[in-house]
């Protein structure tokens, strides 16, 4: 059976380079799902995207579905025969499945229609799958054109869609699919293409259709580049996705911009060519240079209009640049600070002033708490309260994407030390842990303040929407904590930010609170921890550096044979008091030796733990509490704890609850199930 090629090819306006991958993933999903739901077999799709257009291409698709066997149970025999002729319910049983008496089987006692049914034709299929994938595409910003009838991703052009050499019956947004699609815009018009040669036609047309081949395309001329200009042009991989994704022919362009903007900060330099104007820096011997790469959508630049356009751009922008720097620089960082009373931090936080004084007092706070020393503590203070500064400059407020960085330059320039200055462009970054306690201490203290505030305004996120990033604030968090192996407790301190704000309002803890303990549970769960040891240990998220240890060593002691002894001891225990809620008991009153044996070895297995708890030493906890099974298992077997006797009944259940609780120190071994071995 000759197999065939399938081609949808959507023309639309510019895409969105923020679109394309969802485009890509969302398409190659839909169209899988379809064609194996309509039993129609392929050997290969690839998915494609442009500028201009998207679509897909099938390699080996079956001509046709495979026939099938229908089988449909109808009445019983005795229901479906009277005195041998059919009755009225087989009669309707065959009626509605438009059958007749030939396709009738009995087995098993039961009337069934068994017929064979043709599989459909791929070209009879095939359109109906590409409507529906195209149509249910789902977009960030979808457009509406026309009389506002369609929404899509952009305005549709044109569509192609077709099986080998046959145009496709269909149509979408209002044009009819046919062989024929477009060039580059400003070298080529229509062109007619079938799926054998749709790529080579276009690529003859300056457009290479293929995502891939088009990044191969834009890795190539920078290594050429880079050869040419002897230098070193690092590859950013959201720039190189965004050219990629912005051209259909890519082609390297050589600039330059001043020499003497050298002089400004590299990062200032970067930000403007890079994130501004979508080109490469180059560098020589770790040194930026003052060429840069730009990348044109077309074969060539052979008049330089392309890149003097970029030269007069980038030059424009840096000569703003070296401006607004030289005008930073007549006066200390610290002489910004006021400046923060007329930004607005967030509605109904107040400015950036009264952010910076709230962060700096909870920063104070936590510094003590880690028992920094008197310079220490005053690094901390410096860095919290100019750590905002850099808002008011100049340069910042043209380049915000170098916020943190300029506050660093800007202290060094002022004669701050080095650990506030760069405790001022850490506190900024949320993927990185700083390396400065001032900058940990600035950034943690940062961030509770706009979580524990943002609760206090009613600003809580959904679980689709988190308009402030506050997941994002509470993993800086955890993740500074645990990696500096901080153990202070940070119930505590949403507690303090909760009184620097001005209210103790417990609803309002509470709920900080329980978020905190959710994200701590997702925390852990990244850093590839089972969901049942998370949630065991997520009651240490008031202390995130010893809940991490902590789960750690539960997830080691799993795989010990001692672990299925440790589980049967504490479910005992757990199970019979879970619904008890008070652990008071009086040892004098017990008078089975079990229960005297028991709580002696409670009360030295007390002290241990707790010994082993304050060292960090979770895995010795864990062998000390399994230690006492065999005792457990006694107590058990020789005390009935249910005891009718309703003093001596409460007395055990209190000291059972006393003894739950120390197995709860380390975590909640209830949610530790046997199937966490693996």
């Amino acid at each position: 059976m000759h197999k065939k090629k399938a081609l949808l090819e959507i023309g639309v306006e510019e895409l969105p380079s923020s679109e394309v991958l969802a485009i890509r993933n969302q398409l190659r999903e839909k169209i899988e799902k379809s064609l194996q739901a309509s039993r129609l077999g392929y050997d290969g799709l690839r998915i494609f995207t442009a500028s201009r257009r998207f679509g897909l291409y099938i390699d080996g698709l079956s001509p046709k579905q495979p026939d099938y066997l229908e089988e449909k149970k109808g009445p019983s025999e005795k229901i479906a025969y009277k005195d041998g002729e059919p009755s009225r319910a087989l009669l309707g049983f065959l009626k509605s499945n438009d059958a007749g008496s030939e396709d009738i089987t009995v087995k098993d006692g039961y009337v069934y229609i068994e017929r064979k049914i043709p599989g459909k034709s791929s070209l009879e299929i095939l359109p109906g799958i590409f409507r529906q994938a195209v149509l249910s595409l789902e977009f960030k910003k979808p457009m509406r054109w026309g009389d506002g009838t369609y929404r899509f991703v952009r305005p549709v052009k044109w569509v192609v869609s077709m099986i080998d050499n046959t145009v496709l019956e269909m149509e979408l947004f209002g044009k009819k699919a046919s062989d024929t699609t477009k060039g580059h815009r400003f070298y080529f018009d229509e062109i007619r293409v079938s799926p054998e040669n749709y790529f080579e036609k276009l690529r003859e047309a300056l457009v290479i259709a293929d995502g891939s081949e088009r990044e191969r395309r834009v890795l190539s001329e920078i290594e050429k580049t880079g050869e040419l200009l002897q230098g070193n042009i690092p590859v950013d991989g959201e720039l190189l996705e965004e050219v990629v994704s912005l051209t259909e022919y890519p082609t390297a362009v050589v600039g330059r911009f001043m020499e003497k903007y050298l002089a400004l900060p590299p990062e200032v330099i970067i930000v403007t060519i890079k994130h501004h104007q979508r080109t490469f820096p180059v560098y020589r011997e770790g040194v930026l240079t003052d060429n840069f790469v730009a990348f044109q959508d077309g074969p060539g630049d052979s008049l330089g209009n392309i890149r003097l356009g970029y030269e007069d751009v980038i030059n424009a922008r840096l000569e703003d640049a070296f401006f607004y720097y030289e005008k930073d620089l007549e006066k200390p960082l610290e002489s910004y600070v006021p400046g923060l009373e007329e930004i607005l931090f967030q509605k109904g936080l107040g400015s950036f002033m009264d952010k910076s004084k709230r962060t700096a007092a909870l920063a104070i706070k936590i510094g003590k708490l880690l028992k920094a020393k008197s310079g220490e503590l005053e690094s901390i203070e410096r860095t919290a309260l100019l750590g905002k500064a850099d808002q008011v400059t100049r340069v910042v407020q043209e380049f915000p994407e170098v916020q943190g960085v300029m506050g660093r330059i800007y202290a060094e320039k002022s004669g701050e030390s080095e650990e506030v200055a760069l405790g001022i462009e850490e506190h900024y970054q949320d993927q990185k842990v700083p390396s400065t306690l001032s900058g940990a201490v600035a950034g943690v203290a940062d961030r509770i303040d706009t979580v524990v505030g943002n609760f206090t305004i009613g600003n809580i996120p959904s679980a689709s929407k988190d308009p402030y990033a506050l997941r994002r604030k509470m993993a800086f968090i955890f993740r500074t904590m645990n990696y500096l192996g901080w153990k202070i407790d940070l119930k505590e301190l949403l507690k303090e930010s909760t009184g620097i704000l001005g209210g103790q309002a417990f609803d309002t803890l509470q709920s900080v609170a329980s978020f905190c303990r959710s994200r701590y549970e997702a925390y852990l769960l990244e850093q590839g921890f089972s969901i049942n040891v998370t949630r065991a240990v997520s009651d240490w998220w008031r202390f995130p550096y010893l809940g991490e240890r902590a789960a750690k060593a539960i997830t080691e002691y799993v795989e010990k044979a001692e672990f299925t002894d440790l589980l049967i001891a504490y479910q005992r225990v757990h199970n019979i008091s879970k619904n008890h809620d008070c652990d008071a008991f009086e040892g004098s009153k017990f008078v089975e030796q079990a229960e005297r044996d028991l709580l002696n070895e409670y009360l030295e297995c007390f002290e241990s733990v707790s010994s082993a708890l304050e060292k960090d030493d979770f895995e010795k906890a864990l062998q000390l509490l399994t230690g006492l099974k065999s005792s457990i298992d006694r107590y058990f077997d020789d005390v009935f704890v249910m005891d009718n006797q309703e003093d001596i009944r409460l007395n055990r259940l209190g000291f059972l609850k006393s003894l739950d609780g120390l197995f709860l120190k380390v975590g909640d071994l209830s949610l530790l199930l046997e199937e966490e071995r693996k």
